[in-house]
């Protein structure tokens, strides 16, 4: 069970994404994109930073409480110009005191919250072979730290922009080294040089459908000659840590945490058909692990970018099943956004049976619950301008939990870090049940792949996370 949590913040500081090597972010509104270039390292709205700050705040309340009432509601969208229908969670002061509408109660426990320091995300940065006009925000702490056990871990990162935004983290990290020394441990990974020469510039040279026809190279903007990885490209379950290979992630970077965390085991992750993988909590999401009573763990997957079968085949001789998740209640994002509507999945485990979602997210919220979790939900889509949304704005600092093992058969497992003469591209099929292994498999219009699914739907928006 979680039960201390960092939660991120909208400073009045944060800015829109610089233009550099490892980022070459576009507005996807096409008005706006034909009428005004990308605001790189300019300071976000101040309206856009009030109304994400406004969610995180709410978020954190909702954490805080012992008790909390989720009800229905119907709200009017001014962006798209119709109702919408959410799952609305409120903090409960005095059980018993219900409205009608409530669907249910629920006890979960009050989570103690802590937040990012306040910085000037605006001043410009260098190092002695770059600089950034800008910086970013910290409404991400997910991205830059990560507790492994007793060690909190700050990442590389990938963007020099984001170089020293671990700063918003640093005076917690001290504080809680500080209470117990002897066995809380303090990491930074080794800090790369951002030079040009870590970057691969033609990878932004390539169209889609050229990078499509290319996936089983998993040559992105970061190249191999330094370890680099963001924090939110590493998901932990008990004694295994997996870890996406992104633009964010290379596997030198991979093999950096194999080396350095020799009492956890380390495993690749691949997802050929996402072309612009940045993060894998929006891809592949451990919901509960199998139980002692034989009851199968449950791992939520992205239909659009589904994992290597040789990948999965480790949590399929474990206990687990793969659940696909449903598309997005929007495919709508807003126009300065870097990340893709499967910010639907971004969700955040509070315990084994409870997670919370956005309070949108109603085929989301249907599936969980059929499938016996307790749902909270949140509002969260302001946050989408900052590049994340449930599970990015936050970062577990306490469970009460152990290092479990869940993965007890590694006989499957892809002890190898993966180089250029890696080529596999084949992947779980979500549309087949797979003898049980996939859960709830998307048929009929549903396609595999990222790139091909927007040629279905010609109207939704591009994909880069």
């Amino acid at each position: 069970r979680l039960q201390t949590v960092v939660v991120g913040r909208a400073d009045p500081t944060s800015c829109h994404l610089p233009l550099e090597p490892a980022c070459q972010s576009e507005i996807n509104d096409p008005f706006l994109a034909e009428n005004i270039p990308w605001p790189g390292g300019q300071v976000k709205h101040s309206k856009t930073i009030q109304k994400a700050e406004a969610q995180l705040s709410n978020f954190c309340s909702i954490l805080e409480a012992e008790t909390v009432r989720i009800r229905p509601v119907v709200e009017f969208n001014e962006e798209v110009k119709r109702d919408l229908h959410k799952r609305r969670t409120e903090a409960v002061a005095q059980p018993g005191s219900e409205v009608e509408d409530v669907l249910r109660v629920l006890r979960k426990g009050a989570i103690s919250t802590m937040r990012t320091k306040v910085l000037d995300w605006s001043k410009p940065v260098a190092g002695p072979e770059w600089e950034s006009k800008s910086q970013y925000c910290a409404t991400c702490p997910r991205d830059t730290m990560i507790t492994l056990g007793n060690t909190l871990l700050e990442a590389t990162m990938s963007k020099r922009c984001r170089y020293f935004e671990h700063l918003a983290c640093r005076d917690i990290c001290l504080d809680l080294w500080r209470r117990d020394p002897q066995r809380v441990k303090l990491w930074a990974a080794p800090k790369p040089s951002m030079s040009d020469a870590m970057y691969r510039p033609s990878f932004w040279n390539l169209n889609d459908e050229e990078r499509f026809n290319s996936m089983r190279n998993y040559e992105f903007c970061v190249n191999e000659s330094e370890p680099v990885f963001d924090a939110a490209d590493i998901t932990r379950v008990g004694r295994d840590i997996f870890v996406q290979k992104s633009m964010t992630t290379n596997d030198a970077g991979i093999l950096w945490l194999r080396t350095h965390f020799p009492h956890l085991r380390v495993h690749a992750m691949h997802f050929p058909y996402d072309l612009y993988p940045s993060h894998i909590d929006c891809t592949f999401v451990p919901l509960r692990p199998p139980s002692r009573d034989g009851a199968d763990g449950l791992a939520l997957i992205n239909p659009e970018r589904p994992p290597l079968k040789a990948e999965a085949e480790l949590w399929r001789r474990n206990g687990w099943k793969l659940l696909n998740a449903p598309m997005p209640a929007r495919l709508d994002r807003p126009a300065f956004s870097q990340s893709s509507y499967w910010l639907s999945m971004n969700l955040l485990s509070l315990s084994e049976t409870t997670l919370v979602i956005e309070e949108e997210e109603l085929p989301l919220y249907s599936l969980l619950s059929e499938h016996g979790f307790d749902v909270i939900t949140v509002p969260m889509r302001h946050m989408y301008d900052f590049g994340g949304a449930i599970h990015c704005c936050t970062w577990d600092i306490q469970r009460d939990d152990s290092c479990v093992d869940y993965f007890p058969d590694q006989e499957a497992a892809q002890e190898h870090v993966h180089y250029p003469t890696f080529k596999d591209i084949e992947v779980v099929d979500v549309t087949s049940s797979d003898s049980g292994f996939v859960v709830n498999p998307r048929v009929g219009s549903q396609i595999v792949g990222t790139y091909a699914s927007q040629l279905k739907r010609s109207d939704a928006p591009s994909s880069k996370l």
